[in-house]
C-alpha cells in the first residue's frame, strides 16, 4: 500500500493513478494534515498488534491461572496429589484450544455490531465509534493470533503420547489387567468418539490454516469477492 494525502483531489487523484500503474495500491489518507502522521510510521513498532498482544497475554494468564489452580493447586490441597508437571503441556494445551476459539471469535463479532449499528442508524456511511473501529483494524492480527494457537494445540497434542506421565499411566493400567487376568474389552463407541473427535479436530485446524492463507494480501488479491466470502463462510 502507499498512502497518499493531499487537499488537491485532482492532483491526488492522478497520483493515485501513477501508484497504480506501477503495480501498487494507493490509500488516500485525506488532506494533508494527515502526512505527519504518515512520515511517523517508520518510526512506530507494530502499531496494530498492541491491543491483539496484550489481549491475548491477558486472557491466557487468566486462563493458565484458573488451570492451574483447578489442576494442580486444588488437586495438591484436598488430593495431596502433585500434579505440577501439568504446568509444562498439560495446562498449556487447554489454554491454547480455548484462546483460538475466543480469538476466532473476536475476530468475527465487530462484524455483527457494525452492522447492527448500522441497521440503527439507516446508513452505512457514518462513520464507527473509536472502539469499534479500533477493534475492526486489528481484526486480521487478532486472526494471526488465534492461529498461532491453534498450531501450538497441535504441537502439545502431537507431544502428548511420549510423555512419561502417559507411559506411566499406561503401563499401569496394563499391570492391572495382568494381576487381574482380565482384560478390558474394546469399547467401540468410546473409539468411535475418540476417532471422530481427533478427525474433526485435524478438519478445524485445516480449514483454520486456510482461513488464514486466504487473509494473506497476496493470497487474497488473487481471488474474488465470492471466493473470499465462499473461504470466510465454511
Amino acid at each position: 500500500q502507499v498512502f497518499v494525502c493531499g487537499d488537491d483531489v485532482e492532483a491526488k487523484q492522478m497520483v493515485m493513478n501513477i501508484v497504480r500503474a506501477l503495480g501498487l495500491t494507493p490509500l488516500d489518507k485525506g488532506s494533508l494534515l494527515a502526512a505527519q502522521e504518515i512520515e511517523n510510521y517508520p518510526l512506530q513498532l507494530f502499531p496494530m498488534w498492541k491491543f491483539p498482544i496484550f489481549l491475548s497475554l491477558g486472557l491466557t494468564a487468566f486462563f493458565f491461572l484458573y488451570c492451574l489452580v483447578l489442576d494442580v493447586i486444588y488437586t495438591y490441597i484436598y488430593e495431596k496429589n502433585n500434579f505440577s508437571f501439568f504446568i509444562a503441556i498439560t495446562i498449556p494445551n487447554r489454554v491454547c484450544p480455548v484462546m483460538a476459539l475466543i480469538l476466532l471469535a473476536l475476530v468475527y463479532l465487530p462484524g455483527i455490531f457494525a452492522a447492527i449499528i448500522q441497521l440503527y442508524r439507516g446508513t452505512k456511511y457514518r462513520r464507527f465509534p473509536d472502539w469499534l473501529d479500533k477493534w475492526m483494524l486489528c481484526r486480521k492480527q487478532l486472526g494471526l493470533i488465534a492461529l498461532a494457537f491453534a498450531c501450538l494445540h497441535v504441537l502439545f497434542t502431537l507431544v502428548m503420547p511420549i510423555r512419561a506421565f502417559v507411559s506411566w499411566r499406561t503401563s499401569k493400567g496394563i499391570i492391572s489387567q495382568v494381576l487381574n487376568n482380565k482384560t478390558e474389552p474394546l469399547n467401540n463407541t468410546n473409539a468411535w468418539i475418540s476417532d471422530s473427535y481427533l478427525a474433526l479436530g485435524i478438519l478445524g485446524f485445516f480449514l483454520f490454516v486456510l482461513l488464514g492463507i486466504t487473509s494473506l494480501p497476496s493470497v487474497s488479491n488473487n481471488v474474488n469477492w465470492r471466493e473470499f466470502r465462499f473461504v470466510q463462510v465454511r
